[in-house]
């Protein structure tokens, strides 16, 4: 089985009004990366960086109020602030919508498990999943999964605490990888509409052609 723990911290997480019926979880996994791997880019630093995926090409988008950095080569991305500096929030943005995504985070001082931080999940549509208080765990990687029949858009995390609450930042956000969401494949109300469409599409074709001949 894939996932070895379901967390503790998806029983915190608070749907925003605008995103019931939306229902992500998050999960401890030390399994091996997903199909997208998120490399560099050679995208080196700024406050909004692309980066791209391997082994499959694709774009993501990561951004920050504060500077961070992934280097100036293509290996596999790690976001940093500049310098000694940490930064306080990241948003990882794929071109594609994704039902996966699977990332280590360093706390202030590397592994400082006891930290916890705030995770946003924006689902493809607008509606949002606020996680609070997810606690950083020992070592191990964390997969955001979303709910049956979601996609995720992008996810944002922020506010990095210390076991006695104090505001603290991120060191590191790396070993980023997800899986697309599969195309969309239209309902059966939807079929009939592109099947009625045609139809209409191939009787005025005739029409048009009577008429050529009649004239």
């Amino acid at each position: 089985m894939r996932f070895s723990l379901l967390y503790a911290a998806a029983a915190l997480a608070a749907l925003a009004p605008a995103g019931i019926g939306h229902a992500a979880t998050i999960v401890l996994n030390n399994g091996s990366p997903y199909t997208y791997k998120v490399h560099a880019n050679s995208a080196g630093s700024g406050t909004s960086l692309t980066l791209h995926t391997k082994q499959i090409q694709s774009l993501v988008k990561v951004s920050s109020s504060d500077m961070i950095d992934v280097g100036n080569g293509d290996g596999e991305a790690q976001v940093t602030g500049i310098g000694h500096f940490d930064f306080s929030d990241v948003t990882i943005d794929p071109a594609l919508g994704f039902t996966i995504m699977q990332f280590k985070i360093d706390g202030p001082n590397g592994n400082t498990p006891g930290h916890d931080f705030d995770l946003l999940v924006t689902f493809v549509g607008g509606a949002t999943q606020t996680f609070s208080n997810v606690l950083l765990p020992a070592n191990d990687k964390l997969d955001i999964v979303a709910g049956m029949n979601e996609v995720i858009d992008k996810i944002t995390f922020s506010d990095m605490r210390s076991a006695a609450g104090a505001a603290q930042q991120f060191r590191a956000l790396k070993q980023i990888s997800f899986e697309a969401a599969a195309p969309a494949v239209p309902e059966p109300a939807t079929w009939a509409m592109m099947i009625g469409g045609l139809g209409l599409v191939g009787a005025a074709a005739r029409r048009r052609r009577v008429a050529f001949r009649t004239a």
